[in-house]
This record gives structure tokens, C-alpha cells and sequence, in this order.
């Protein structure tokens, strides 16, 4: 495990630093495990309003205790929300009741164990699980962060994306095992098929048009022109083909997410806000229900979904799943009405029937599996993207398929994706 520890700042106040304790130029006040964490422990008798420098690998944050703290007691190194799933030595240890504030003590008082699924949840996850049969690997992509398995049956081939660091949307013909990839300019978060050999691409400036012949992007709007640090996430359409696409501020550890609704018109609607990342997106088969992942809560939700007007009722909790193994990224839907979520950092996907429970659970050769999707002759093979990004030299030599796209039979098919198809534009041009 490898971490660094805090420095405090140049000559804080004599009285604001106990002796023998952060004050002794032999002994580390405080100490950030991974970097990743949303905690850091103390290592001495803190005051409050001490100042602390703290790193870990690439990250360095500076921290003002809002509390005295004793030895051994957690405190946030940033804005947390509510309900957000803790990390501690790269391990959840438990989910927020309150927001938390940097430098707040965490405790009992704003942070619950993630030890409250019943027996038979429990049971589902250890008992049903299996492993995959047929696995095949596609294409010689090694992904950052894999993403958006699509099948576009008119060509008989998968794309899929790389959403950063490397950002690119991939291609390859299941026929021919042709491939084709182009690198884009920013992060990309999802796409969906858009008639005419085109895509929709939500990119981290907004939505836009990719041309896979011409290869070129052009944009169509941004909605959130005020949240330079956001960026889209996660998307699908709805069986109107309406396209619904979250945001994130993937460095922030507030709920600075939203989920917008792309009407064929090009006008865009928020229409939940308070997400930290929103995932999964996906419909019943009657359409009466819309699935949503809030993936850093931990949280599956189902809404009532009026289908004709596209919006949403009042939400339940479909699945928590805060005491399980990673965290609920990318799914979808088969032919049965059953839910496939990909479980990021869990090394699995996981099948949910229409009321929540666990169906079965496959166990994967990557830990960081981040989306799944239908395809193939009957749409009866499951793409499964993963990622690489946060594993170590040594991580990846035991993880070979990590970031590679696979492909397995999961005994079920799968229903086709719905395209995005605009209106056609009125006379004037301008939607």
C-alpha cells in the first residue's frame, strides 16, 4: 500500500499545535492512505483550525481541521455529499448521513456502516455467483476508461468508447474483425446511433454530431455552460427516442450532477439534479419504469416513467447496494425485463429481476468492469467495457483483459438499442 503523509504548513501558531504531537518535527500529524480517499486519519492529537498539507502519489490537498481531533479519528479532505459511498484506504468503510464539510470529523455522527443488506440479498450475492462462458476478447484496444458498449445491427458491428486520457470512440465489424478509432478532443462521455452512419456524442462541451465516414464532430448545444469543471456521462434513449445523458464533476466528491433529457427537437431539459455520477439509464419493457444509478451512492432508483411527456415520478431505491463489492456503473435490459448492471471495482456484472433482487452474479477477470450492452445475431451476446485507469504496473500484469472489450453468453438475449432520430428541422433551419 503505498501512501504519503501530511506536513503542516510553514510556522503555524505555537498554541494551535499540541507539543509532542503534530508540533514534533519526528512525527507525521496526519496521513492520506491512497489517493483516491475521501478521508484522511490523524496521526496525534489535532486542534482544531490546524493546517495540513497531505499527499498521496499525485494528489496534494490542504486541509483546516474544523474540529479537534484526537489520534486515530477521520476527517474529510474535501466536500462530501450526502449519501456518498467513503473511501478509506481505497475501501468504502461506509456512506454519509449529512454533507460534510473539508476538515470535518467523521464518526458515527455523519457516517453510517455500509454493513444493511438483509440475509437473502447476501445469500444472492455469494451463492448465485458463476463464471462466464464463451469469453471472448474484441479488437486489440486497451482502454483508459472503456465505456458505452453499442451494437448498430445495420453494419453488424460494436462501438464502444474511451472516455479519458485517451479519448476515442472505437469500432470493429463482428463479420470482418475490421476496426476503426478516432481519437476526440476532449473527454467523451456516451453515444447512441443516429441514423446515416452518424452517432450522438456526449462530449465534456456537450452534445454533438460524430460522422463515422468523414470523421468529423459538430456541435449541436451545451447545457451546462456554467460548469466548466462537468463534464456528460453516462446516456441512452428512451423508446421515443428521447436521449438522456447525466453529468459529473468527476473530481469533486459534492453532488454536483445533473440528467438531462435531449428531446428530437435538439432542445434539452434538466430533469434531476443532487447526483454525484449518474449511470445506467434504461426502461422497462412496458415503459412504466425508468432505472438510474447514482454510482458514488451507491443507489439504484426506479421512477415511474409517463412515456408519452418523458417525465419522471415520484423515485424508489430499486437496489442499494453500499454493502457490496464496487460500485453501480453501465446496464442494461434483456428480453426478460431483467436489469445487467456492470459493477465498477466489483469484478462482475450483476442481474436484477424487475423487483430488485438478485438473479445471479458473474464474476469477471477484471475488477473494473463499467458497462455492458446487447448485440450480436439475435442480440444474444453481452459487450462488456472495463478500465484501467487507477491500477498499478502490478495490478495490470495480473489483470491482462483490463481495458480490453469482451464479449460473453449470458444465456439471455438482449433488445436492441434505440436510436436518436431528430425531427426534421422546420423551414428556417433552427430547431
Amino acid at each position: 500500500m503505498r501512501s504519503t503523509a501530511a506536513q503542516l504548513t510553514d510556522a503555524p501558531p505555537p498554541d494551535r499545535v499540541p507539543s509532542g504531537s503534530a508540533a514534533s518535527p519526528h512525527r507525521l500529524p496526519a496521513q492520506l492512505l491512497r489517493p483516491n480517499d475521501d478521508v484522511a486519519t490523524a496521526l496525534a492529537d489535532l486542534p482544531a483550525g490546524t493546517v495540513l498539507h497531505l499527499t498521496s502519489g499525485p494528489v496534494s490537498r490542504e486541509i483546516s481541521l474544523q474540529q479537534d481531533l484526537q489520534t486515530g479519528h477521520k476527517f474529510a479532505v474535501r466536500a462530501l455529499a450526502s449519501g456518498l459511498r467513503v473511501r478509506k484506504y481505497g475501501e468504502f468503510i461506509g456512506r454519509t448521513m449529512k454533507a460534510v464539510a473539508p476538515g470535518e470529523w467523521v464518526h458515527v455522527h455523519n457516517l453510517e456502516t455500509n454493513a444493511r443488506h438483509g440475509g437473502r440479498q447476501e445469500q444472492a450475492w455469494y451463492e448465485s455467483a458463476e463464471m462466464p462462458r464463451e469469453l471472448q476478447v474484441l479488437g486489440d484496444v486497451r482502454c483508459c476508461v472503456g465505456e458505452s458498449p453499442l451494437y448498430d445491427e445495420s453494419r453488424d458491428r460494436i462501438f464502444w468508447i474511451d472516455v479519458r486520457e485517451t479519448s476515442a470512440i472505437h469500432a470493429i465489424s463482428l463479420q470482418s474483425g475490421a476496426q476503426a478509432h478516432w481519437p476526440m478532443p476532449e473527454d467523451v462521455g456516451s453515444i447512441a446511433l443516429a441514423g446515416d452512419d452518424r452517432l450522438l456524442v456526449a462530449l465534456r462541451s456537450g452534445f454533438a454530431w460524430f460522422d463515422c465516414t468523414s470523421g468529423e464532430l459538430s456541435g449541436i448545444l451545451d447545457p451546462e455552460p456554467g460548469l466548466p469543471l462537468n463534464r456528460l456521462n453516462d446516456g441512452r434513449c428512451d423508446a421515443a427516442g428521447r436521449y438522456w445523458c447525466g453529468s459529473m464533476n468527476p473530481e469533486s466528491g459534492t453532488a454536483d450532477g445533473n440528467l438531462y433529457r435531449l428531446d428530437r427537437n435538439l432542445r434539452c431539459v434538466r430533469i434531476l439534479d443532487d447526483l454525484l455520477t449518474p449511470n445506467g439509464m434504461n426502461w422497462s419493457p412496458d415503459g412504466s419504469t425508468m432505472y438510474l444509478a447514482d454510482t458514488r451512492r451507491g443507489l439504484i432508483y426506479a421512477y415511474p416513467f409517463d412515456a408519452a411527456s418523458g417525465t419522471l415520478g415520484q423515485r424508489r431505491v430499486f437496489a442499494d447496494v453500499g454493502a457490496m463489492p464496487g460500485s453501480p456503473d453501465g446496464a442494461t435490459i434483456d428480453a426478460e425485463g431483467c436489469l445487467w448492471w456492470a459493477h465498477f471495482e466489483g469484478g462482475c456484472l450483476v442481474r436484477y429481476l424487475p423487483d430488485g433482487a438478485i438473479s445471479r452474479v458473474i464474476r469477471l477477470p477484471v475488477t473494473k468492469p463499467t458497462a455492458c450492452g446487447f448485440g450480436g445475431l439475435g442480440y444474444r451476446r453481452l459487450y462488456v467495457t472495463t478500465a484501467t485507469r487507477g491500477l498499478s504496473e502490478e495490478d495490470l500484469q495480473a489483470e491482462p483483459l483490463a481495458g480490453r472489450l469482451l464479449s460473453l453468453d449470458v444465456g439471455v438475449a438482449g433488445v436492441p438499442p434505440m436510436p436518436f432520430l431528430p425531427d426534421p428541422l422546420p423551414e428556417g433551419g433552427a430547431p
